[in-house]
């Protein structure tokens, strides 16, 4: 953010100026709304192996996982983390390590979700990615480069995020039999006990399918649809597609450790993109800029949940654990 205030200041607060701020209001709301939706799939996944979730717990984790996400290193596998600390201690002996793997499940569904998103964009958007520039690469030769290498990269995600659904086939081959048949010595059945929860969860593949229908338009639409709603607060004219495909890929790229919340890479991504789709710098680093404010808020409000859980600060305590 400082970096796009500190290169384009003129440029930006002219964007503001004509900016109408009764849009920031719907784009914080449905932003908000897409972590909402983000909880609710997380309980459904739970409930699945029987875990004993209720919903406002769900929803109270799922905030404290996003606030974790912006504020600790590691990203969103840093806040995943702490959603696990804190889950396990609220779960019954016997019952922890599926409670921590519906969230692994819950990321899981959610990337299928948005690969499989951006392998429907990427082609929709061929022309925009082609117009991209690459540093050290002539446009003309190697146009297609980007796009491709995108699609590569989508089509990796999603075979490495459906992998754990094809254990068994994967077991066949004698090298994977062994390296799981070590595993499992090695963490003291913990592999066996993943590779059940696993088809648990495949048993329901319906359900599954569902939740990343509903992953597509109720979680990854909803982070990039607020963007929409800043341009035309700005009154830009724009394509809804390639400002959808913009987020989609800046969400790609965020999914890098190395940034907080996918701050930065996500930033730099969209802007490139919604530049090349025909909407003016200033405009697309405005718009990014509110928007990226709009995270930055809304996770820290999420900190409430922390703060204020009461489950968090009276932990249950368990029967069958009094004796440890």
């Amino acid at each position: 953010m400082y970096y796009f205030l500190l290169r384009n200041p003129r440029e930006i607060l002219a964007c503001l100026k004509q900016f109408d701020f009764k849009y920031i209001l719907a784009a914080a709301v449905l932003y908000f709304g897409h972590m909402l939706v983000s909880a609710w799939r997380w309980g459904v996944l739970a409930r699945i192996p029987g875990i004993r979730l209720g919903h406002f717990e769900a929803v109270s984790l799922t905030m404290q996982g996003y606030f974790f996400s912006l504020v600790i290193p590691g990203g969103a596998i840093g806040g995943d983390v702490v959603k696990m600390g804190v889950l396990s201690r609220r779960t019954p002996r016997g019952e922890k390590f599926e409670g921590i793997f519906s969230i692994l499940m819950d990321r899981i569904i959610g990337m299928i979700a948005l690969f499989g998103m951006a392998l429907i964009l990427i082609p929709l958007n061929f022309n925009t990615l082609q117009s991209l520039e690459l540093p050290g690469f002539s446009k003309t030769n190697v146009s297609w480069l980007l796009p491709a290498g995108l699609i590569l990269l989508c089509l990796a995600g999603l075979a490495a995020s459906c992998m754990i659904f094809f254990h068994k086939l994967l077991s066949r081959i004698p090298l994977f039999a062994l390296l799981l048949k070590w595993g499992d010595k090695l963490t003291h059945g913990l592999v066996s006990r993943m590779t059940a929860a696993t088809d648990t969860y495949s048993r329901n593949r319906k359900e599954l399918f569902f939740l990343v229908i509903v992953s597509i338009f109720g979680v990854h639409l909803l982070t990039a649809v607020p963007v929409c709603l800043l341009l035309s607060g700005m009154g830009v004219s724009y394509s809804v597609c390639t400002v959808i495909t913009a987020l989609t890929i800046g969400n790609i790229i965020g999914l890098i450790p190395l940034f907080p919340a996918g701050l930065g890479g996500r930033d730099l991504t969209a802007i490139a993109i919604l530049t090349a789709g025909g909407i003016a710098s200033a405009d697309a680093k405005t718009a990014q800029l509110v928007y990226t404010t709009i995270l930055l808020f809304v996770s820290l409000a999420d900190g409430l949940f922390f703060i204020f859980d009461r489950g968090r600060k009276t932990e249950k305590t368990h029967p069958e654990e009094n004796h440890e």
